[in-house]
């Protein structure tokens, strides 16, 4: 198993593409143009399964934990946000292939 952190500024995987990942968490910051959205899916695009939908606040940090369990991915973490989040700061464990 790999615990990680990571950022992302553009849409995309979190971790190791396609390998199951627990996510136990994310901070995410939106603009001063409005609210942010971060849509998770399980696997490794948008045309996975939606598993989380969050909003932030306007000009703001908001954070989302998910528990001692965290939330499971088992196709992999793939993160969409739309044009009002600057970034996304996600907290993990891996399963290593």
């Amino acid at each position: 198993m790999t615990c990680g952190s990571q950022r992302r500024t553009t849409a995309g995987v979190v971790g190791t593409s396609g390998t199951a990942i627990r996510c136990f968490g994310y901070t995410m910051r939106s603009s001063a143009a409005g609210v942010g959205t971060v849509t998770l899916y399980d696997g490794t695009s948008t045309s996975g399964t939606e598993k989380w939908l969050g909003t932030g606040t306007q000009d703001g940090s908001a954070d989302k934990v998910f528990g001692a369990k965290g939330k499971y991915f088992p196709n992999g973490l793939y993160a969409d946000f739309d044009g009002n989040v600057t970034y996304v700061d996600f907290d993990y464990v891996q399963e290593t292939a």
